[in-house]
């Protein structure tokens, strides 16, 4: 981008933050809504366990465990042993149903599961060996690492903020060889995807052996998505753990998927309250039509918005947290347990999307000014061009497409006219006069050269007649 295209989207962002500027109403709404947002986290959301929301999701997955148990029982077609008698009508029946119909051989729960650790892994155990395993995460992170398992036999695991790979003494078949269902690569693979997502949704719970009838506990279900980077931070010090030792701490609390789909109702509750409102305010208070309410990222005060709303959310957030920290002795564990991570990752996201759209063009050209220095420029000056001749491209197309459709609706508003004011079959003689005058003015045709009347028409001929004979 050259320095006068960064001119004029820097001189376009400008206009636009002018325009769209938040009055105080705008951050009295926002502040409110995050507050309120606030409140439903710190009262309804807690720590994991404690909470009325988390309890509603805990509820909830597993309702969708055993839904999904009886659904996959109903279509399961093998014969024999493989195949239980009988639908499964408990969780533990479910998760069980589950963990024999999608085996990994990477679901080690302690050190002695593997071979060779030489001292590695040694606290693990089953309440944290999901979040200790890589494959278990339910992400892209996951979904990679689960079939570099499954198809090289090994499993993966962070261990001193460092990524291992070990090999299981036996799979969850209890089979001394790699278990993979296919015939040919893509076959395997998209076994091996089903596998994961199906063995997935039996950790989702907790074990069979953790959520038999008459246990209370909520069995140690899958970590957040991406919350296993946390393992890589292996430094500071919080009475006397690293960073990556409190998120295994934090974890073996309950601080799961579960309890991470409770944090986000407080989020939701206060995005949506804030775009509702500025929808509500944009269209009734402003005036403006439907189509410029809809809310997206480029109007400029609908974001600021959501940064001072999700930001009254994280301040109340950390209020809480610390508050129950002191009462604790001031534990970072109890700390970090009635930290919304889900609000401050969305926080940190919309930070990071003000800043790209703010400053996104000025950061561009400062790498191209670096990649011009050390002579790699070319291919980015290429690929940026590229891109802009598509921009380009797009708006030329839809100005065509524009100018296409504006042409047919004026020759059809043309041919419309034309048959009115001649077409016999259309109306009355004095219809098709008025029809033809309003026509001809349309058109744009001048006053005087527009005959009203018949009179005026025979006024016309006769005039036009003698000056023919002179």
């Amino acid at each position: 981008m050259s320095s006068y295209e960064r001119a004029l989207d820097r001189r376009a962002k400008e206009i636009e933050w002018a325009k769209d500027r938040c009055d105080k109403y705008d951050y009295m709404i926002a502040a409110f809504c995050g507050l309120a947002a606030g409140a439903i986290d710190a009262f309804f959301v807690a720590a994991p366990g404690q909470g009325a929301l988390g309890r509603l999701t805990d509820k909830g997955a597993d309702a969708l465990v055993q839904r999904l148990a009886v659904m996959l029982w109903k279509g399961d077609t093998r014969s024999g042993a493989g195949r239980p008698r009988h639908a499964p009508d408990t969780l533990e029946k479910a998760i069980s149903y589950l963990e024999q119909a999608f085996p990994v051989n990477y679901d080690a729960r302690y050190a002695a599961d593997l071979r060779n650790t030489n001292g590695a892994l040694s606290s693990m155990a089953a309440k944290n060996h999901h979040l200790l395993s890589l494959a278990h995460s339910p992400d892209l992170i996951g979904l990679i690492a689960s079939i570099l398992d499954q198809f090289t036999g090994s499993a993966t695991f962070l261990y001193n903020g460092k990524v291992i790979r070990l090999i299981p003494v036996k799979d969850a078949r209890g089979n001394k060889t790699m278990y993979m269902q296919g015939t040919t690569f893509p076959s395997k693979l998209f076994c091996g995807i089903c596998n994961w997502l199906g063995h997935l949704a039996s950790d989702l719970c907790g074990s069979s052996s953790t959520r038999r009838e008459g246990k209370t506990g909520r069995g140690a279900g899958l970590p957040i998505p991406f919350y296993n980077l946390f393992l890589l931070m292996n430094f500071g010090n919080f009475d006397g753990a690293t960073f990556a030792e409190l998120a295994v701490k934090v974890f073996e609390e309950g601080y799961d998927l579960r309890h991470g789909a409770a944090m986000a109702v407080p989020v939701l509750v206060e995005e949506c309250s804030i775009k509702l409102i500025w929808v509500l305010k944009r269209r009734f208070y402003a005036g403006k039509d439907w189509s410029e309410c809809i809310p997206s990222s480029k109007h400029a005060d609908l974001r600021v918005m959501l940064l001072v709303g999700n930001a009254a959310l994280c301040l109340v957030d950390a209020a809480d947290a610390a508050i129950r920290s002191a009462i604790s002795g001031g534990s970072p564990v109890t700390f970090v347990l009635h930290l919304n991570l889900i609000a401050w990752a969305r926080l940190i996201a919309l930070i990071f999307r003000e800043l790209r759209i703010r400053y996104g063009a000025g950061v561009d050209g400062a790498f191209a000014q670096y990649l011009a220095a050390v002579g790699l420029n070319d291919a980015y000056a290429l690929r940026q061009y590229y891109e802009r001749m598509n921009r380009l491209d797009e708006t030329l197309e839809q100005k065509l497409r524009d100018f296409v459709r504006e042409t047919e609706e004026e020759y059809g508003r043309f041919i419309n006219g034309v048959n009115r004011s001649l077409n016999p079959a259309c109306g009355t003689p004095g219809q098709r006069q008025i029809a033809s005058v309003s026509f001809a003015r349309s058109q744009g045709v001048a006053r005087e050269r527009i005959m009203e009347t018949p009179e005026e028409l025979r006024e016309w001929l006769e005039g036009a007649d003698r000056r023919n004979r002179h």
